[in-house]
């Protein structure tokens, strides 16, 4: 699913495209970003991550967008919503920030692509899943409005231990 472009006060939010895959493949090969978001056994390749780009812009199930600094154009992170149920109106929430952690970037862009998706994608609830060691993320979920809906005890396993995974929902206001 290809949105338009969405600006914010500091961030443009933009269709990802396959020449994207270089940064997101340094991203998602930072040892933080790999513990927060990955599992320790996914393999991180620039054709990989290209590959996943032309075929999520294809799907028609997937929302997958760059977050841009305005000032610099520098591309700071990316937020997708995908395995989108299109009868439900239900999908699934993932988000990396790079560089930039820590300055309100991700809440505001989170913030502006929620809403997005409820005024204009007729998305009726979004879902994410948080390691329990990640902090950061479910309090930013938490401030923008998620709620906490249950744990999957002990699903993550890095490092030769196991941790809870957080499920979180967001639900549209009618």
């Amino acid at each position: 699913m290809l949105l338009n472009q969405i600006s914010t006060k500091n961030l443009l939010l933009r269709n990802i495209t396959p020449e994207d895959a270089k940064i997101i493949t340094k991203w998602k090969r930072d040892p933080y970003i790999k513990k927060m978001v990955l599992s320790e056994d996914v393999k991180i390749s620039l054709n990989g991550e290209r590959e996943d780009i032309i075929k999520a812009r294809k799907s028609g199930y997937e929302i997958y967008m760059m977050v841009i600094l305005r000032k610099s154009e520098k591309p700071i992170g990316y937020i997708r919503l995908n395995f989108i149920d299109k009868r439900r109106k239900i999908g699934w929430l993932r988000f990396v920030l790079g560089e930039e952690r820590g300055k309100g970037y991700g809440k505001e862009a989170l913030k502006t692509f929620i809403n997005y998706l409820f005024k204009n994608m007729n998305i009726h609830r979004i879902e994410a899943e948080v390691y329990e060691y990640n902090i950061l993320s479910q309090k930013l979920l938490e401030r923008i409005g998620f709620k906490k809906e249950g744990i999957r005890r002990k699903a993550h396993y890095i490092n030769g231990k196991y941790f809870d995974v957080f499920i979180y929902g967001l639900i549209k206001n009618n």
